[in-house]
């Protein structure tokens, strides 16, 4: 008997944590026009960023929850083996992927009552994400109990601080998260969009005139809001691979920022449904449990 550990494929992963331990990802659908494919498995970043190219916002790119066919064999299929599972699940506040998986895992453990099955709401995506399923998986590495684990991954969904910096507003406007003149106005005077994570769900958190001063608010905010240092910094960029390495140089520099958790190909097509191109995330935890392990991988 062990623990299985579940998540989708917003959750943006590293080589290392895909080396290092064993879990599994599901898939979500996002459709273009009247094609469905599957995060991670016939559709690339790329092919998101040229449809939206060459349809704008007529029929922009939509995201679903992954599929409970998906949720009842693979949690199944781990139940059968005689594993317990820990599900972590793309935020609530933008996907019915928590409500969905617990409905499907209240009806398994009937089925299966000597087992156990935790979903846990992330309250965030991407590599804060990851963040939370590193430290899930660390703690089991060192055989800590199920409920412990679970306990922490809760606690650090609690705590988890994302902010983007948006390199396209335009591509905000299409996907319809802002009006088309204010992006029109925005793009002409070089307006840069800076969003972040609250109760799950993404709202804007300041717009500044160019890049440069965009980039210092957003790190004023995360040196203020991550006041224990000694943790694993988590990134994503969009088609942004230089400006993440400056970042990340910046953070080790100023901040003494020692760990990063790096995602090699970047965004995955999800996310990029919702963000686009050109955009860097950073994401950390603004409070920390007795047991985190600031350790990567």
């Amino acid at each position: 008997m062990s623990i299985r550990f579940i998540t989708d494929s917003m959750c943006d992963i590293s080589e290392d944590l895909l080396r290092r331990y064993s879990f599994d990802i599901l898939p979500i659908p996002i459709t273009l026009g009247d094609k469905t494919c599957f995060d991670g498995i016939d559709i690339t970043p790329e092919m998101v960023v040229d449809y939206v190219s060459q349809n704008g916002a007529v029929n922009f790119p939509k995201t679903s929850q992954v599929q409970a066919v998906a949720y009842q064999e693979t949690f199944e299929k781990h139940l059968k083996n005689g594993d317990d599972i820990i599900y972590l699940a793309l935020s609530s506040g933008l996907s019915g992927t928590y409500q969905t998986a617990s409905l499907i895992a209240g009806d398994l453990l009937e089925q299966y009552p000597d087992r156990k099955i935790a979903i846990v709401d992330s309250k965030c995506a991407t590599t804060g994400m990851a963040l939370i399923l590193h430290q899930g998986l660390k703690l089991d590495k060192l055989g800590k109990p199920f409920e412990t684990i679970v306990g922490t991954m809760n606690f650090l969904a609690q705590h988890i601080q994302i902010f983007f910096l948006v390199g396209d507003i335009k591509w905000l406007a299409k996907g319809g998260r802002i009006n088309k003149n204010v992006a029109a106005i925005g793009d002409m005077l070089k307006i840069i969009p800076i969003l972040y994570f609250k109760d799950g769900q993404i709202l804007a958190f300041d717009k500044v005139r160019g890049q440069k001063k965009a980039l210092k608010k957003m790190l004023t905010a995360v040196d203020e809001c991550m006041h224990d240092k000694n943790q694993i910094v988590g990134f994503i960029n969009s088609t942004a691979p230089e400006l993440q390495d400056k970042v990340v140089k910046q953070l080790g520099k100023e901040m003494g920022i020692k760990s990063f958790l790096l995602p090699e190909a970047g965004a995955g097509s999800a996310l990029t449904v919702h963000i686009g191109k050109d955009c860097l995330g950073i994401m950390f935890f603004d409070a920390l449990p007795e047991d985190y392990i600031p350790v990567y991988p």
